[in-house]
């Protein structure tokens, strides 16, 4: 992501042009009324992006702990307000249901302005149940078990994931978790101390 002016950003995708679904989907739901940075301009790789100041809420996890409960049900809330959403004709399926999914919607992808939060990076937006979502969140959560220099990894994390977790039907979410842990050992991205994590993994 690079600054363009005080009002606009760059993000370039190295590997691929911007895809078509990801901008419309995130359209769409700024157009539903949540909170999403408004894409400004489309070309091969590039998207344009409104510029929204602020940490990203893992930054201000990491600099204040004290706020942790009150940042988690933030998070929560976000999931709530966005699964309220039904998902734009023909975007791709994980399962049942009929909300839109961002699949991809923890600390690192909501940035917390003066203004209120605000929720990036949608290439995982699909259709689908809520559970999936908030499935796919805590498996995320859970990746942070592999980190041996996070300090009460364990004691946190836990916390973390019971907090998050009292803002849902548990066991809709433990329905769902088999293939939300499906989904983040097939990711390329994530190394083998957090599959082995995540394969452990239980709420």
């Amino acid at each position: 992501m690079y600054a363009l002016d005080e009002h606009t950003v760059l993000r370039h995708y190295e590997r691929r042009d911007v895809p078509e679904y990801e901008v419309n989907v995130m359209r769409y739901a700024r157009a539903h009324g949540y909170p999403v940075p408004e894409v400004k301009e489309v070309s091969g790789p590039d998207m344009v992006l409104e510029r929204v100041d602020g940490p990203t809420m893992q930054e201000a996890l990491e600099s204040d702990r004290t706020q942790l409960d009150r940042n988690i049900r933030l998070l929560a809330a976000l999931h709530e307000r966005l699964h309220e959403i039904a998902a734009p004709p023909g975007l791709a399926s994980v399962g049942e249901g009929d909300a839109l999914l961002h699949l991809d919607l923890h600390p690192k992808n909501v940035l917390l302005s003066t203004n209120g939060p605000y929720v990036i990076d949608w290439a995982n937006a699909r259709r689908g149940h809520w559970a999936d979502d908030v499935a796919q969140t805590i498996v995320v959560f859970w990746s942070a078990l592999a980190d041996p220099a996070f300090a009460d990894r364990e004691a946190i994390v836990h916390h973390v994931v019971e907090t998050f977790l009292a803002s849902f039907d548990r066991d809709a979410v433990r329905a769902h978790l088999p293939a939300a842990i499906a989904r983040r050992v097939a990711d390329a991205n994530v190394g083998d101390a957090e599959r082995a994590v995540t394969r452990r993994g239980r709420i």
